[in-house]
Order: C-alpha cells, then structure tokens, then sequence
C-alpha cells in the first residue's frame, strides 16, 4: 500500500525497520504494526495469580529503584577542611598578612575568594550565626567550591598600618596578592581558577583588582553597583560611625583616629529591618569591625576612572530593591534586575557576560537578610555555568572553622572615651534627624532615581578617563 499524497513519512519502528533491511517492501505503518503482531508467537496463559504476583515484585523493585534515584548524586561522607591561612603584604616598609580562613572540600580546584565590606570582616560571608542560613561559604563549599574569606587591608585579623596608608588602591593590590597565593600554589594547593566575591566596599575591591589585573575567571559583587547615592552613604553610615579608639571592642587594638567602626545600637542601619532576623543584627554588634576613612575616601571615586571597561568575563550583580547606599539618587532605580544589568553592562567590557538578581523586600547586607538563601542559590548557579565546580567533591558536612581571634574589650583612654562621646551626642541625632527627613523624599528616603540620565553621564565620563589615562603608566595615576 502507498502512503496517502501529502501525507507525512513517519519513522519506521525498529521492527520494521528490520524488515526492509531484510529485503521485505516497507508498509504503511497500520499494515506494519500487523506484522509485527503476526509475527509474535502466542505463549501459553498464565494463571491470574502468578501474574498479581509477578507485578507484584516488580512493583517492589521500581519502588526500590525509585528510593535509590531518589538519593541525591552529590552526596558525600565526606568533610570540607578548614584552616586560617595569612598571606603576606608589604606596605609603606610593613609587612604583615592578609588574613583568612581556607575552607576546602576534597578534590577542590576552584576557590571563591570572599571580600567583605565597611566595618565588617571575614565573618559576613562565613556567618556564625544560624549558618545554615546565612553562611554563604558553607553552601558554596556544599556545592564543591573551596572558599576564601579574608579580612581586608585594615580589618580584622589582617595588617593594620597607620591609616594613611589603607589606601583602596593598596586594597586592591593586597587582593592581588591573595588571588596570585592561590594560583600559585603559596597556600599548600594550586587553583586553577578563582572567582572573587564582594559585598559593598568589598565589591568596589573586587572590580577594581579584577579591571587592574585580570587575573580572575569571574566576579559576583553584592550590596554594589557602579555608581553611589553618596548622600545616604555619608548620612546612614559615616553618621552612625565614631573613631574605633573609643569603643571599648577596638581600644586595646586600635590608637590611630581615621579608623571607624559603628556606634553601639546601630547596625540596623545595613539591613532592611522587616526582613531581617533580629538575632542577626544582635550578632551584629558584636561581630562589627573596624574600616579606615582613608580606604572609604580614596574608594569613593573608584568610579572616576573606569578599569573595568576592557574587562570581558562573567560578572554577576546581586543587589536588593531596598539598598538605600547604592541605588536612588544620581545612581540607578532599583526596579527590577533588568535594571541593573542595563546599568552594569556600560561599566564592562563589549564581550563581558552580565547577569543580575535582585532579592526582593531586601536591604544592603543580601548575605545576611532573610533572602540569602535564593541569593546564595543564585551566585553558585552562576559561577557553575559560567566556571564550574571543577573536581571538587560536592555534598560535602560542614568543616570545622578555626577561632578567629578578638581582642579583649578594653575601657577607651579618657581623650579617646570624650571624642567618641562627641559623635554619638553630636554627630549620630543630625544623621537619624536626616533620615527622618527625607523618608518621603524620592531617591533619598526610597531607591527610585530622580534625576535619571547621570549615571549614563557618570558612566561616559568614567569610559572616556579610562580610554586615556589607560594609555599611561600605572605610577601616574596612582594605580596600584
């Protein structure tokens, strides 16, 4: 029989298939079918009893089949290692280290490096806190990627020199070094790749070491975009800040006056307060570190000139819908994560792959607000794409952290103890006055742009510096 005109072949099945191979006259695929019945030699029926049973057992073996599929690929008996690790640096004739805590599960050749920001320290991305909530270094090693939280220039356990010399560009240099240890093998182990990890001021490092350097395979920034609403950022944070000196945390430590930390009782300044747990933000208070102005003033032009214009790698941006420090006024409306990623794309290069999650209902500290589970689920999505795990064994228990030392409350130095009084009954009620202000104001009191088109400026004006100053060396312009 001939297949009706217009009518459109099909695959023949596999019995069929047979058949024409052997020298039979393919058919039309009803008269096929029965063939391949006739072909079928009839066996003897069966006892309805022996059949139940028959089902039976196969029923107990697809559901066996079924509870062993049902176990997850990944899982491991294994343990990620953990260890503190210090990388040394070298600045103004002081050498000291860049510290940090190692966290490797087996078979791991791709490393996180995680940075973190203003007045904090390693904890923020390894927090202790409910940390199978919040530590975004636990899931990234549950997914086979060894991490590296280190305390910047400045903070921490790391290098403390005079503050003059925290410059952001000495930051920047001081990543570097940390990213070449762990390419190099430095640290006991050679990398083969590296993606950095940013959360604010640590985002502004993480993009400025990875345009100056190119030395990493991708960058997450948190908490960040190219450009700042410096208004909120000096009133919500630098107003809510007094000299480190004169907190009794940092008063053992800590004599130099341009180091800053929080006043007690304002941490909540970081979050969005209705999506946040408050036993985080008690853990806050007492896990706050200590930043230098001269980081945060040299840093706040980072923008100026544009490094990573010519840098083509995978970037992600994570920022939440209520960051008052970054979007809003004069810098980009934080509507939606298309936004971000029209925003972003102009600060990258031409070949740079951008991609952008904006966690709703969330504030500046996306690793530590009640949505960092999707943002964590996010990132490692990301850089599994985009680099992979490579041959790091996922599924991995948590690996034990090492303490991280903390020094003894100490009670301030009389002259310490009154200027640090001095902010707190001076300076701290014009800054919670502002806030109170401008809770209505567009731009300023929510993160809608008012002035759209200056970022766009902002960005032009970055490039522009960037296509020539890049062209000269590095030493005159204060490049690291």
């Amino acid at each position: 029989m001939r297949p009706r005109r217009g009518a459109v072949p099909r695959r023949a099945h596999p019995a069929l298939a047979g058949e024409a191979r052997a020298g039979t006259a393919t058919a039309h695929p009803r008269e096929g079918w029965a063939r391949v019945f006739r072909h079928i030699p009839l066996q003897p029926r069966k006892p309805m009893r022996k059949i139940a049973r028959g089902a039976g057992i196969l029923a107990a073996v697809a559901a066996l089949f079924s509870a062993l599929l049902a176990i997850p690929a990944e899982a491991s008996n294994e343990t990620t290692t953990c260890r503190a690790v210090e990388v040394p640096f070298t600045v103004a004739g002081q050498t000291g280290p860049i510290a940090g805590t190692l966290c490797t599960p087996p078979g791991a050749n791709v490393v996180q490096v995680l940075v973190h920001g203003w007045t904090y320290d390693q904890h923020y991305f390894d927090w202790p806190v409910k940390p199978e909530t919040y530590s975004y270094a636990r899931r990234a090693n549950a997914a086979g990627y060894a991490t590296l939280a280190i305390d910047r220039l400045g903070a921490g356990a790391s290098l403390r020199p005079p503050s003059l010399f925290t410059t952001f560009n000495n930051n920047a240099e001081a990543l570097h070094a940390v990213v070449t240890a762990l390419r190099d093998g430095s640290l006991g182990q050679r990398f083969d790749k590296v993606v950095t990890v940013g959360h604010s001021l640590g985002s502004l490092t993480v993009a400025q070491e990875a345009g100056q350097f190119k030395d990493v395979d991708a960058v997450i920034t948190t908490g960040f975009v190219h450009t700042i609403n410096y208004t909120n950022v000096i009133a919500r944070v630098l107003g809510r800040d007094h000299p480190a000196m004169g907190d009794p945390k940092f008063a053992a430590v800590i004599k130099d006056p341009l180091y800053m930390t929080s006043i007690p009782g304002t941490r909540a300044s970081f979050y969005h307060v209705p999506n946040t747990d408050p036993a985080v933000i008690e853990a806050d208070e007492r896990l706050k570190g200590a930043a230098s102005l001269v980081d945060f003033a040299t840093g706040a032009g980072f923008n100026v000139v544009n490094v990573d214009r010519d840098l083509d790698i995978p970037v992600l941006v994570v920022t939440g819908d209520k960051d008052y420090f970054f979007c809003g006024l004069a810098s980009i409306d934080c509507s939606s994560a298309r936004e971000l990623i029209e925003h972003e794309r102009q600060w990258y290069g031409p070949n740079a792959t951008i991609e952008a999650y904006m966690p709703p209902n969330t504030g500046h500290n996306t690793a530590l607000e009640k949505t960092a589970p999707q943002s964590a689920k996010v990132m490692i999505d990301f850089v599994e794409r985009h680099v992979g795990h490579g041959t790091g064994v996922p599924g991995t228990a948590p690996g034990k952290r090492p303490a991280i030392p903390s020094p003894p409350p100490t009670t301030p130095s009389p002259a310490a103890a009154v200027v640090a009084k001095a902010f707190e009954t001076a300076v701290l009620p014009v800054a919670n006055a502002y806030v109170q202000a401008v809770e209505h104001v567009p731009g300023l009191g929510d993160t809608s742009n008012p002035v759209p088109g200056v970022d766009k400026l902002l960005a032009t004006v970055a490039n522009t510096a960037h296509r020539f100053l890049g062209t000269l060396p590095a030493e005159l312009v204060g490049a690291p």
